[in-house]
Protein backbone atom coordinates (compact mmCIF):
# COMPACT_ATOMS: atom_id res chain seq x y z
CA UNK A 1 0.00 0.00 0.00
CA UNK A 2 1.03 3.25 -1.09
CA UNK A 3 1.41 6.10 1.43
CA UNK A 4 -0.24 9.11 0.48
CA UNK A 5 1.80 12.14 -0.46
CA UNK A 6 0.35 15.76 -0.95
CA UNK A 7 -0.54 16.83 -4.69
CA UNK A 8 1.39 19.38 -6.46
CA UNK A 9 2.28 20.24 -10.44
CA UNK A 10 6.19 20.67 -11.42
CA UNK A 11 6.51 23.98 -12.65
CA UNK A 12 10.07 24.43 -13.70
CA UNK A 13 12.74 21.30 -13.01
CA UNK A 14 16.28 21.90 -12.66
CA UNK A 15 18.34 18.58 -11.44
CA UNK A 16 17.64 18.21 -7.83
CA UNK A 17 15.88 21.75 -7.88
CA UNK A 18 12.09 22.44 -8.54
CA UNK A 19 9.61 25.23 -8.27
CA UNK A 20 6.00 23.27 -7.50
CA UNK A 21 2.43 24.46 -6.99
CA UNK A 22 0.96 22.75 -4.38
CA UNK A 23 -2.75 22.08 -3.80
CA UNK A 24 -4.11 23.29 -0.40
CA UNK A 25 -3.75 20.65 2.21
CA UNK A 26 -4.03 20.23 6.05
CA UNK A 27 -1.55 19.36 8.36
CA UNK A 28 -1.06 18.26 12.46
CA UNK A 29 1.72 20.95 13.61
CA UNK A 30 3.30 20.51 17.61
CA UNK A 31 6.50 22.14 18.57
CA UNK A 32 9.52 20.04 18.20
CA UNK A 33 12.85 20.03 20.17
CA UNK A 34 15.05 19.24 17.56
CA UNK A 35 15.77 18.05 14.08
CA UNK A 36 15.70 14.40 15.03
CA UNK A 37 12.04 14.64 16.15
CA UNK A 38 11.60 13.87 19.43
CA UNK A 39 8.35 14.84 21.69
CA UNK A 40 6.35 16.43 18.65
CA UNK A 41 6.57 13.50 16.44
CA UNK A 42 5.22 11.49 19.43
CA UNK A 43 2.73 13.98 20.41
CA UNK A 44 1.70 14.24 16.61
CA UNK A 45 1.93 9.72 16.08
CA UNK A 46 0.08 9.29 19.18
CA UNK A 47 -2.89 12.12 17.95
CA UNK A 48 -3.08 9.77 14.27
CA UNK A 49 -3.12 6.31 16.23
CA UNK A 50 -6.54 7.39 17.85
CA UNK A 51 -5.45 9.59 20.99
CA UNK A 52 -8.22 12.15 19.97
CA UNK A 53 -11.27 13.07 20.52
CA UNK A 54 -13.43 10.56 18.77
CA UNK A 55 -10.72 7.70 18.87
CA UNK A 56 -10.09 7.72 15.15
CA UNK A 57 -7.24 5.93 13.53
CA UNK A 58 -6.11 8.47 10.82
CA UNK A 59 -3.48 6.90 8.02
CA UNK A 60 0.20 7.97 7.96
CA UNK A 61 1.41 10.08 5.23
CA UNK A 62 4.46 11.14 4.11
CA UNK A 63 6.38 13.79 4.44
CA UNK A 64 6.95 14.88 8.21
CA UNK A 65 8.00 18.59 8.07
CA UNK A 66 9.97 20.63 9.78
CA UNK A 67 9.76 24.52 10.03
CA UNK A 68 13.77 25.04 10.81
CA UNK A 69 13.90 29.04 10.97
CA UNK A 70 11.18 30.23 13.61
CA UNK A 71 12.12 31.31 17.28
CA UNK A 72 10.21 27.87 17.87
CA UNK A 73 10.99 24.81 15.70
CA UNK A 74 7.94 22.50 14.60
CA UNK A 75 6.96 19.39 13.31
CA UNK A 76 4.01 18.56 10.99
CA UNK A 77 2.17 15.50 9.66
CA UNK A 78 0.35 16.11 6.72
CA UNK A 79 -3.00 14.88 7.22
CA UNK A 80 -5.02 12.40 4.43
CA UNK A 81 -6.85 13.88 1.59
CA UNK A 82 -10.57 12.29 2.80
CA UNK A 83 -10.51 14.27 5.45
CA UNK A 84 -11.29 18.50 6.16
CA UNK A 85 -10.78 20.65 8.41
CA UNK A 86 -14.51 19.84 10.28
CA UNK A 87 -13.89 16.06 9.55
CA UNK A 88 -10.71 15.81 11.64
CA UNK A 89 -10.90 14.48 14.95
CA UNK A 90 -10.40 16.89 17.45
CA UNK A 91 -6.88 16.87 19.44
CA UNK A 92 -6.67 15.70 23.31
CA UNK A 93 -3.41 17.42 23.65
CA UNK A 94 -4.15 21.30 23.85
CA UNK A 95 -0.21 21.32 22.39
CA UNK A 96 -1.19 20.34 18.88
CA UNK A 97 -3.26 22.30 15.98
CA UNK A 98 -4.57 21.83 13.22
CA UNK A 99 -3.61 24.30 10.46
CA UNK A 100 -4.89 24.77 6.62
CA UNK A 101 -2.25 25.64 4.00
CA UNK A 102 -3.60 27.60 0.77
CA UNK A 103 -2.55 26.29 -2.32
CA UNK A 104 1.28 27.96 -2.95
CA UNK A 105 4.09 27.62 -4.72
CA UNK A 106 7.28 26.26 -3.24
CA UNK A 107 10.80 25.91 -4.11
CA UNK A 108 12.15 23.19 -3.44
CA UNK A 109 15.52 21.05 -4.11
CA UNK A 110 15.72 17.40 -3.06
CA UNK A 111 18.71 15.49 -1.07
CA UNK A 112 19.61 12.17 0.50
CA UNK A 113 21.52 11.49 3.72
CA UNK A 114 21.20 11.59 7.40
CA UNK A 115 19.73 15.52 8.23
CA UNK A 116 22.56 17.74 9.57
CA UNK A 117 22.48 21.27 10.76
CA UNK A 118 25.86 22.45 8.41
CA UNK A 119 24.09 21.16 5.20
CA UNK A 120 21.00 22.18 5.86
CA UNK A 121 22.52 25.86 5.96
CA UNK A 122 24.46 25.07 3.23
CA UNK A 123 21.02 23.74 1.35
CA UNK A 124 19.34 26.79 2.34
CA UNK A 125 22.08 28.72 0.36
CA UNK A 126 22.30 27.10 -2.92
CA UNK A 127 18.24 27.22 -2.92
CA UNK A 128 18.03 30.46 -2.28
CA UNK A 129 20.77 31.06 -5.14
CA UNK A 130 18.55 28.84 -7.62
CA UNK A 131 15.67 30.67 -6.48
CA UNK A 132 16.74 34.47 -7.72
CA UNK A 133 18.01 32.45 -10.99
CA UNK A 134 14.48 31.60 -11.33
CA UNK A 135 13.21 35.40 -11.04
CA UNK A 136 11.30 34.28 -7.84
CA UNK A 137 11.56 35.46 -4.14
CA UNK A 138 11.47 32.65 -1.39
CA UNK A 139 8.79 33.83 1.63
CA UNK A 140 8.20 32.79 5.07
CA UNK A 141 10.30 29.81 7.09
CA UNK A 142 12.12 26.80 5.57
CA UNK A 143 10.61 23.51 5.93
CA UNK A 144 12.70 20.27 6.06
CA UNK A 145 10.86 17.50 4.62
CA UNK A 146 11.57 13.73 5.24
CA UNK A 147 9.94 10.93 3.60
CA UNK A 148 11.11 7.93 5.05
CA UNK A 149 11.66 6.62 8.78
CA UNK A 150 14.76 7.03 10.86
CA UNK A 151 15.82 3.26 10.37
CA UNK A 152 16.42 3.73 6.87
CA UNK A 153 19.86 3.77 6.20
CA UNK A 154 21.16 7.52 5.33
CA UNK A 155 22.26 7.26 1.94
CA UNK A 156 18.81 5.87 0.51
CA UNK A 157 16.40 8.46 2.74
CA UNK A 158 14.87 11.16 0.43
CA UNK A 159 14.71 14.39 2.05
CA UNK A 160 13.95 17.78 0.78
CA UNK A 161 14.40 21.47 1.67
CA UNK A 162 11.54 23.67 0.77
CA UNK A 163 10.35 27.75 0.69
CA UNK A 164 7.11 29.26 -0.70
CA UNK A 165 8.04 31.20 -3.28
CA UNK A 166 6.50 34.32 -5.15
CA UNK A 167 6.85 35.93 -8.63
CA UNK A 168 7.42 39.79 -7.90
Amino acid sequence: MAIEKPKYQVIIEDGSFEIRKYEPLIRTVSRESDLRGGSGFNTIFNYISGYNQSNTKISMTAPVINTIEQKEQTIAFVMPSNFTSSTLPKPNDPNLQIVSIPERTVATVRFSGNIERTRIDHLKDDLNDWIKKQSYIGVGAFELARYNPPFIPGFLKHNELMIEVLKP
